[in-house]
């Protein structure tokens, strides 16, 4: 008996010495289980080495030296999530507001920082949004009285990157700056919400169709700028309005910028197209068309014109009239129309353009169903 409780009492002093016994819970690195570091259960401690089990299946085991940096023991080997305590302010800030602020400050903390993720803030100057200001305003109140001094709570389990959650130290930066930063949010969240209208839509087209056509807004945004600016401010400032937001001095320059790249496509591109002549032609057609272009754009000529169709093409249209329990019933139109296309000079543009259009024939006459919207440069030739 004597030498067994001689090695039971050896075996303790190892454990003490060491630190561990068994049973004590570690952690051990061995980037399992979907982990980098997983819990791990000592089983026997042997001198300097320890014998550490992460799972229940045979090799989910391993024996390492007490000092091996794949280990992490007493302390270090804590549940994250207690690493490190709420001081006193921290606590006594966190028991008495229980998570009210955080949906407001998560909507304006990409504003003070872009490092950080935001939360849904509302459209400006909702109801929600004029709350998320409120709460701000009461926020930086106790921040400046009852709790001086608060701080981050930086608890490695807790606190994330990109994440405002237990940055109380932030919260109530935020919340002293509430007016500035709020007004950020509120020109970049508005600009967003009004965008420019179709212009954005029209560069694309340009870009993206084949041949690089330019609509007749782009055309105006290239060659007659302060024109288009003073229409689209004109247009522009009563939906900044609504949402007591002055038009940003640099609202233009990304569409601006987009034009000019565009405008160097065309002057690159143009000089080696030419117009291709359509097949037919049709004189009292042909002069409607001129009549329409030159009205539409004044002071342009149509050099040349053709049509793509010799005879009129009937299309019929469906117009739902009523129904019973077998059909529905519809009321059957028919029309005709023609199209083709024009080489076109329009002032102020360095190149002349193909433009298409569409007639159509009614019983009182000739009705222009489509007359341009956008030209693809080229030679006048």
């Amino acid at each position: 008996m004597k030498p067994i409780l001689i090695g039971l009492l050896f075996s303790a002093f190892c454990s003490l010495v060491n630190g561990q016994s068994v049973g004590d819970e570690v952690r051990y690195q061995c980037f399992c289980l979907g982990q980098e570091w997983v819990r791990a259960t000592v089983e026997r401690v042997d001198g300097g080495n320890v014998r550490v089990r992460y799972g229940n299946m045979d090799n989910q085991v391993v024996t390492l030296p007490i000092s091996s940096p794949k280990l992490k023991i007493g302390n270090a080997a804590r549940n994250p999530l207690e690493s490190i305590p709420m001081d006193r302010i921290q606590r006594a800030f966190s028991d008495e507001t229980n998570g009210k602020f955080l949906p407001s400050v998560q909507a304006f903390a990409p504003y003070y920082d872009s490092k950080y993720l935001g939360g849904g803030g509302g459209v400006p100057l909702s109801d929600q949004w004029k709350s998320n200001v409120a709460d701000l305003a009461q926020l930086d109140s106790l921040c400046r009285t009852r709790y001086q001094g608060l701080t981050d709570w930086l608890s490695p389990g807790y606190v994330r990157e990109g994440s405002v959650d237990f940055r109380f130290g932030v919260w109530c930066e935020i919340a002293a700056n509430r007016i500035a930063i709020e007004k950020k949010a509120r020109a970049i969240a508005v600009r967003a919400i009004v965008g420019m209208g179709y212009t954005t839509e029209n560069l694309n087209f340009g870009f993206n169709e084949p041949g690089n056509p330019v609509r007749m807004e782009i055309q105006e945004l290239i060659w007659n700028r302060a024109k288009w600016r003073a229409e689209k401010t004109i247009e522009l400032k009563p939906r900044y309005a609504q949402f007591e937001t002055p038009i940003p001095p640099d609202v233009f320059d990304e569409v601006e910028k987009r034009a000019d790249e565009l405008t160097a496509i065309v002057e690159r591109d143009a000089p080696s197209r030419s117009w291709k002549q359509p097949p037919w032609s049709d004189a009292a057609v042909e002069s409607f068309v001129k009549a329409k272009f030159a009205s539409q754009y004044p002071g342009a000529r149509v050099i040349k014109i053709g049509l793509d169709y010799r005879t009129w093409v009937q299309r019929k249209s469906l117009d739902y009239v009523a129904s019973d329990s077998t059909f529905n019933y519809y009321k059957v139109s028919y029309n005709s129309y023609k199209r083709g296309s024009v080489l076109l000079k329009i002032p102020n543009r360095p190149f002349c353009q193909m433009q298409e259009w569409v007639v159509g024939k009614s019983g009182k006459g000739l009705v222009a169903a489509g007359i341009g919207g956008s030209g693809t440069f080229m030679k006048c030739e």
